[in-house]
């Protein structure tokens, strides 16, 4: 699963996070990550407004949703920095494998 979610399950960065009704991590990584294969796919490398509202929709996320999770953790420069690292590391392996695109 990653450096990042491993983290969290030991009790790391998220202790200084906020709880409640946010998404968890893996949530936005997976929504992040399908949301940019969605645009990778496009002529011009942005995904439509339908495209987006698919992907959110799949994964039961709204746009409101991403929006708070990166508010309540977006000053925990360490733990944002492992979670982009973690989209990174998934948007290469979709990369690499272009039949993995939804």
């Amino acid at each position: 699963m990653g450096i990042l979610l491993s983290s969290l399950a030991c009790g790391g960065s998220q202790s200084n996070l906020p709880e409640g009704d946010l998404i968890e991590p893996e949530d936005f990584i997976e929504t992040y990550v399908d949301l940019r294969a969605a645009a990778l796919i496009t002529e011009d490398g942005q995904v439509t407004e339908a495209g987006r509202s698919e992907v959110l929709d799949r994964h039961g996320i709204s746009e409101e949703d991403l929006i708070s999770f990166t508010q309540a953790y977006g000053e925990d420069l360490m733990f944002m920095q492992e979670l982009w690292n973690e989209i990174e590391l998934r948007l290469e392996n979709t990369r690499s494998s272009p039949d993995t695109m939804n």
